[in-house]
């Protein structure tokens, strides 16, 4: 017995003890070593080939504000829209002339998109839905000279139909999704005289949205044909080779380190509108804190947008973190807020302060998109009130269109997010053009909304799963199994070594209690 009371204590310390050491310092350097390599862009790697061409298509989800009264709007009466949607299309992203620096630091390349409209998701809604939207390219080639003399004004005003067609009567268009989102809507259609040197001006301005007409006999306006199998700029960012809390941080767009879509500062050096922070989404640095704020760059609104640790959650079967935008994200826009420089006043008529900023909620994309477009979120949540009073049928919801990305905390890898957008332009009177006549009061017109995001497939999931959440667990296991059986054993033989001891000494009584009574049936 001697023995085992030696031999079992030794065995459950070195059991605890090899426990503890393992669980506290070899399992976690091993663990975050296995998580920076699985995270760095370095060539030839499994991490490599799936950023290089993302393995899941993300979701583009489209939903349009159908306007159900254009003549009672041409007459002056508000606006009533329905949203319809969402018309869903899969964005396939592929990266390609990829160049690393010498030092392997910083990585450059080009993103070519896809998209594929997806008739199972979007169902019940069809590409070739009816839709009656606001007539943008007219409403843009119209507020783009509005401030050119009179004669020219007049002139374009009995060109409208030779422009644009014959149903050309009102502000707003019938068409079809697939049409207005990336077909195009045709118009210029042989256009002689005035109209021709209308539309060859158009033409020349080389406008993202506008080109040649598939019989080269017109041009087309769509929203979103720029970003079909193309590109939106020349990314560079950080490899996260030497510095891990810079991955996938955008070191420059298009060659520069700065927007020049924003104003300078007063004294014409950079200002905090124009500089690109951030990652594009697609991922941020691991080993995440809860209150580690981070960056999301889009080139579709030409700004970085701040998002902020919200709470924990978890996403079939993985804990992630979410983080979402602030109410005020655009709303806290002004002099006030010291991002001023977002105001580029470049509307005129337009709802706005004495200092040039639109009404909150709501920022000018004029230089961002070479056309008068406005961009909110969704149903102009958190803007200014005036906005949605202006527009039935506008039902702001924040489960619905706030932006949010939620993501595993230690590899930084994204789990589920939207991306989400509204554009709108404003419907006002210009002098001159009797299409506008009787727009007394400019409201801001709601088109579209975006909604671009992803939620892990189970593939996907299942990958994250095996190689971080199983190989967690399992080490977890491994850790509290030997602590266990250690502790078990320690508490086990000090049990025994009290259960024997008392064993023992009862023993030991019972023996000198029989000796006695030996000795006295001897005297007597």
């Amino acid at each position: 017995m001697s023995n085992w009371i030696l031999v079992g204590p030794v065995v459950g310390i070195v059991l605890l003890a090899s426990g503890l050491i393992l669980g506290y310092l070899v399992f976690p350097p091993i663990v975050t070593k296995t998580i920076i390599e699985s995270v760095q862009i370095v060539k030839d790697t499994e991490q490599y080939d799936r950023w290089r061409e993302v393995p899941q298509p993300l979701e583009f989800k489209v939903y349009i504000f159908n306007v159900t009264n254009p003549l009672e709007v041409q007459q002056g009466g508000t606006p009533r829209v329905e949203e319809i949607g969402p018309y869903v299309y899969l964005q396939y992203r592929r990266k390609y002339n990829i160049r690393f620096s010498r030092d392997n630091e910083q990585v450059s390349y080009y993103q070519q998109q896809t998209f594929k409209f997806d008739a199972e998701r979007s169902h019940p809604y069809r590409e070739d839905d009816p839709i009656v939207v606001l007539n943008m390219h007219m409403n843009s080639i119209i507020q783009t000279i509005e401030h050119d003399s009179p004669f020219i004004l007049s002139m374009l005003n009995g060109e409208l139909k030779n422009i644009f067609g014959p149903d050309a009567t009102t502000m707003f268009m019938t068409t079809t999704p697939k049409k207005f989102l990336f077909d195009g809507v045709e118009f210029c259609k042989d256009a002689v005289g005035v109209a021709q040197l209308v539309c060859m001006t158009v033409e020349d301005r080389k406008s993202q949205s506008i080109t040649k007409s598939n019989d080269g006999r017109g041009l087309k306006f769509s929203m979103f044909s720029h970003k079909n199998t193309t590109h939106d700029g020349l990314y560079e960012i950080n490899t996260g080779i030497r510095r891990l809390e810079k991955l996938m941080k955008i070191e420059r767009w298009n060659e520069q380190k700065t927007l020049k879509t924003w104003k300078t500062d007063k004294f014409g050096a950079p200002s905090v509108c124009q500089y690109i922070n951030g990652t594009d989404g697609s991922a941020v640095a691991p080993f995440r804190e809860k209150n580690d704020n981070f960056y999301i760059y889009s080139s579709d609104i030409c700004r970085s947008v701040q998002l902020f640790f919200q709470n924990e959650t978890e996403y079939k079967g993985i804990p992630g973190y979410r983080y979402e935008t602030r109410e005020n994200f655009l709303t806290d826009i002004g002099p006030c807020y010291g991002n001023d420089c977002f105001c580029i006043d470049k509307i005129s008529g337009a709802l706005k302060e004495d200092n040039g900023c639109l009404y909150s909620g709501a920022i000018d994309l004029t230089e961002c998109l070479d056309a008068p477009i406005v961009a909110t979120l969704p149903h102009f949540y958190g803007g200014h009130p005036t906005y949605e009073k202006m527009i039935d049928g506008i039902n702001p919801d924040p489960r619905k269109h706030q932006i949010f990305l939620e993501v595993e905390p230690r590899t930084g890898s994204p789990l589920r997010g939207g991306k989400k957008a509204q554009f709108n332009m404003f419907l006002k009177k210009i002098d001159y053009i009797t299409m506008t006549s009787n727009f007394k009061t400019p409201r801001l017109f709601p088109v579209l909304w975006v909604d671009e995001g992803i939620e892990l497939n189970d593939e996907m999931a299942g990958l994250i799963k095996k190689d971080l959440i199983n190989t967690l667990l399992i080490l977890d296991i491994v850790q509290w199994t030997l602590v266990g059986v250690g502790a078990a054993l320690i508490v086990g033989m000090l049990i025994w070594y009290v259960l024997a001891r008392k064993k023992m000494s009862k023993t030991s009584s019972t023996e000198i209690i029989t000796d006695q009574s030996t000795s006295t049936s001897d005297v007597k």
